[in-house]
């Protein structure tokens, strides 16, 4: 046993069989959460063309329209909003395979960034890292937020591995790697506001402190260095100072917020084990590989941090090409730490195991409540939707999603606005109707009926519900011409709309009850069934 232990060959087939396995691992569990994600208000919202009303994007230009009216009235993030677009028309299965594939890319940059290699614990690391990060599927999986997020962070970190190695492992690149790399530098820095911050204080600290080194290469390098730069920077620029956010920044205060500081907060463990391993590679004969850390992924974190008290708008999505710094400085000092104690290979293998249960005890719970609850549910709800779409229907009744208690909510963001609402006037319901051309959607509970009174003027708020027996109240909500409410099957004719106040009884014009199944007939119940004078 300790002769086939010690057996390198061996050792190195187990260590790939292993990497692969996490790799497939982080895969699987990965698309699970993405193809259990519900669209969100916002999807809806960008999936048709922005100021034009009931109009999808079904064409380029469509994208392009859309994009346009986005980067002159709200935001200059035109790239993510172009592939927003584009997407909505794919199959969706298309979309949660490539999604899936750009984060497994982002986990590997991270791993190699650093020590050059793609290692079981540096995986683990990485992916453990987010796992344990605010709000994972508001940055990994909610549709709007990877294209603002993941797949900007994940451009950044394509070129900050190329520049990177290209500066300080002389790592160099054809003539066609320099030109492709110039484009990737524009399409990054004009991809989102903060890649711009950080992807500019990545590059400007690189060039700065390796300025006598640059100084001395030959000039066509001088050129492709200059290039880099100049497209990163005008890419940047036009993201900045895109009309759209200068007129959404008149709109909101700009004044220095230290709000920001909550997202460092939030990684403080994060950062410390971070620092542990600065500190342990320091005294393990890696000072100058602490110092360049120090220099091109700290300071560039201060410095690309210093916008956002101003913005004042750092929610825990925003942050993550930020992480992205973190964790390659983490990541990297533990693959290169491990590689100088490779002999315990024993006690390496038992902390693999421990490790991956640990991470995977933690996104488990999501995974699991993903094909339990949401992926039925979604299937049924998209089923639903259709359905009346073919028939014509214009108010739409779909079953409600009743497993929230059963998700693991920190994974998600605000995942209560995701499935459709008792309230139609709810955003998720409005963009919903909006999407597939009806008039109003809303949920109700398979146990239960809808109760909708019309009367013939608006503003009778608030109504009540009460307990006809008890006379205990059930609900209060406001109103327009229509007064609805939901009830339990076995409350019908019990829990009734209180007539006593406001003087309802004498402005009903119709009535109807109805369930998931349909509508109750007519004459099966009367009006007594429904209101107490």
């Amino acid at each position: 046993m300790k002769k086939i232990l010690e057996n390198e060959k061996f050792i190195n087939i187990i260590k790939k069989l292993a990497l692969v396995g996490l790799m497939l691992l982080i895969f699987a569990s990965m698309f699970i959460l993405n193809h259990s994600v519900c669209m969100s208000p916002d999807d809806y919202n960008y999936s048709g063309v922005i100021g034009q009303i009931h109009n999808k994007v079904d064409t380029l230009e469509d994208c392009i329209t859309s994009a346009t009216y986005l980067y002159n009235n709200w935001t200059g993030r035109v790239i993510p909003h172009l592939l927003i677009g584009l997407t909505r028309n794919l199959n969706p299965y298309v979309y949660e395979c490539l999604n899936t594939l750009v984060f497994m890319c982002l986990i590997v940059i991270i791993n190699k960034i650093i020590s050059g290699k793609v290692t079981f614990f540096g995986t683990l690391a990485a992916f453990g890292y987010f796992v344990f990060s605010m709000m994972f599927g508001e940055k990994f999986a909610w549709i709007s937020g990877t294209f603002n997020y993941l797949w900007p962070t994940t451009a950044f970190a394509i070129l900050a591995y190329f520049i990177y190695r290209n500066i300080n492992e002389d790592y160099k690149l054809n003539l066609a790697g320099k030109i492709a790399l110039v484009i990737w530098a524009f399409i990054t820095g004009f991809s989102h506001e903060n890649i711009a911050f950080v992807g500019g204080a990545f590059l400007g600290c690189l060039y700065l402190f390796n300025i006598k080194k640059l100084l001395k290469v030959e000039i066509k390098e001088k050129i492709f260095y200059i290039l880099l730069f100049i497209s990163f920077c005008a890419g940047a620029f036009l993201t900045i100072f895109a009309p759209g956010n200068m007129s959404r920044m008149g709109q909101e205060n700009t004044s220095f917020n230290w709000g920001f500081l909550g997202n460092y907060f939030n990684a403080k463990y994060h950062l410390i084990l971070c620092l542990i391993t600065m500190v342990i590679m320091w005294f393990k004969d890696g000072k100058d590989l602490v110092k360049k850390e120090l220099l091109f992924f700290f300071v560039p974190l201060i410095i690309a941090t210093i916008p956002m008290g101003v913005i004042a708008n750092f929610p825990p999505r925003a942050f993550l090409p930020y992480e992205f710094l973190i964790a390659s400085v983490m990541v990297g000092n533990i693959i290169l730490l491990l590689e100088k104690v490779e002999k315990y290979n024993i006690a390496l293998a038992i902390l693999s195991v421990v490790f991956t249960l640990v991470v995977f005890r933690r996104f488990s719970p999501s995974t699991l409540a993903q094909i339990r609850y949401i992926i039925p549910y979604k299937e049924e709800l998209t089923k639903e939707l259709n359905e009346a779409k073919e028939k014509g229907e214009k108010d739409v009744l779909v079953l409600s999603f009743d497993y929230l208690n059963y998700i693991h909510r920190e994974d998600y963001i605000n995942i209560d606005n995701f499935f459709v609402d008792w309230n139609c006037t709810m955003p998720v319901n409005v963009f919903t109707a909006m999407y597939y051309d009806f008039d109003k959607v809303t949920a109700i509970g398979k146990d239960n009926y809808m109760i909708e009174i019309e009367v013939d003027t608006e503003g009778i708020n608030p109504y009540f519900v009460i307990d006809k027996e008890t006379g205990i109240q059930t609900d209060m909500m406001e109103c327009d011409n229509w007064i609805r409410f939901q009830i339990p099957k076995d409350k019908f004719g019990k829990y009734v709309l209180n007539c006593k106040v406001n003087d309802v009884e004498n402005q009903i014009k119709s009535y109807k009850v109805r369930s998931i199944e349909g509508e109750m007939p007519k004459d099966t119940y009367s009006i007594d069934d429904l209101i107490i004078k």
